[in-house]
């Protein structure tokens, strides 16, 4: 479905030109939709409606505690709890459930979409083994259940998998983030003019389910799944990078900024960065459809203002695109930022903060002009510009030491993201 660009050049822009995109990107930064349901249950069931199945919050998810099971043979789902919001059109639903693990072979779990009511929707099942009842993507019309597309492909309870679902147009397609899948197309696609407004939600035909987190978005954004740590680069001695400011060391499982410099006040940019060298033989580069992961940390220090960056639409040290997290917030960090000719801008602000000390998942998605940042499986924030539109990635800190377990970075080919 995609493959991975390993380009070794670097193309100098024009600075009028940058700093005119600049201007245009960071005017229409905002104009990027929230998602239509985002829910995290860290405390509550936020807008879920619960059906059968005895639904309810507990350990930061959401989740079956009296499961009903289907009568034999059944298509459809006898656990079932939907969002209350309605959502049309192109939608991408991504989730993170199990099917909790039992001495069976056939704990199965369900996203749900289009949903009118307990007798009409359609849904995905996922299941450890497949027969005529779930494994696909199935249609219930009329309380009378049919399978529009089987799937072969089993799905372990021993952990928990974050699943995409795409609906464009008539098309509904499914992708995952296990590691085995990574590189291939979607798991199940099926092609179907029911249902093109209702509820999304989540179930199962008969098993205990649990749900980590629910984000719906319009217009999907990536065909691709989304990321798994497993999936992503572990440093060793075999992975070094270019350090272009600060002292780095590599330790034996991670990059770590010991020796940082401090930038001056009132800059906006990144005093320490280093670049990723997967080859070994070059500073590796991103296109302009790529996806970015760093599992990092910003040392933890006695202020409130311990910041890390991914870095990435790199050309020089005075013209790239970094995400900025910060114990703190304030006009230098925590958000996305372009630095153009030696000067920076912030193109969209980020609120939510992190903690030095611990380590926190970053993921940059970036579709043309188009960028969305996800921490710790979040959307923190999204922001539009044409600036840097290939160009090498890495990781960094206005002030700060900081360290890096895990960092991958994947180019697309134009159409197959």
């Amino acid at each position: 479905m995609h493959r991975s660009l390993r380009e070794r050049t670097i193309a100098a822009a024009g600075s009028l030109a940058l700093v005119a995109a600049l201007v245009v990107g960071a005017a229409s930064a905002g104009a990027q939709p929230a998602p239509l349901i985002a829910e995290t249950f860290d405390a509550d069931a936020g807008g879920m409606i619960a059906g059968p199945g005895g639904w309810e919050v507990s350990g930061g998810r959401y989740g079956t505690h009296a499961p009903v099971r289907s009568g034999a043979g059944a298509i459809g789902n006898s656990n079932l709890a939907v969002h209350e919001t309605v959502v049309s059109g192109d939608i991408g639903i991504d989730v993170r459930l199990r099917p909790e693990q039992t001495r069976g072979l056939w704990d199965d779990a369900s996203v749900v979409l289009g949903y009118q009511d307990p007798d009409n929707y359609l849904y995905v099942s996922v299941n450890e083994s497949n027969d005529a009842m779930t494994s696909g993507i199935f249609a219930v019309v009329d309380g009378r259940g049919t399978e529009l597309a089987d799937m072969v492909r089993p799905f372990s309870s021993a952990e928990s998998t974050t699943f995409r679902v795409n609906r464009i147009g008539d098309e509904i397609t499914l992708w995952a983030d296990r590691p085995d899948l990574q590189g291939t197309g979607p798991v199940a696609s099926a092609t179907t003019d029911l249902f093109p407004v209702g509820r999304v939600g989540v179930g199962s035909r008969n098993n205990a389910v649990f749900v980590h987190d629910l984000e719906v978005t319009a217009t999907p954004v990536s065909a691709h799944p989304p990321w798994d740590p497993s999936l992503n680069w572990r440093w060793d001695a075999g992975a070094p990078v270019l350090p272009v400011s600060g002292g780095w060391e590599l330790g034996e499982f991670s990059h770590a900024l010991v020796d940082p410099v401090t930038a001056g006040a009132g800059t906006i940019g990144n005093s320490n960065i280093a670049l990723n060298l997967f080859s070994g033989e070059g500073p590796d580069r991103a296109g302009a459809d790529s996806q970015l992961y760093g599992l990092l940390w910003a040392d933890a220090s006695s202020s409130a203002w311990d910041d890390v960056s991914l870095v990435f639409g790199y050309q020089d040290p005075e013209n790239y695109l970094f995400v900025s997290l910060n114990e703190s917030n304030d006009p230098w960090t925590s958000g996305v930022f372009a630095v153009v000719d030696g000067r920076g801008f912030e193109l969209a602000d980020i609120t939510r903060t992190v903690r030095g000390g611990s380590s926190h998942e970053v993921r940059v998605d970036r579709w043309d002009d188009a960028i969305w940042v996800y921490l710790d499986g979040a959307l923190v924030a999204t922001a539009e510009t044409d600036l840097f539109l290939g160009g090498m990635t890495g990781f960094g800190s206005r002030n700060n030491a900081i360290g890096v377990d895990a960092f991958w970075a994947e180019s697309f080919e134009p159409g197959q993201r």
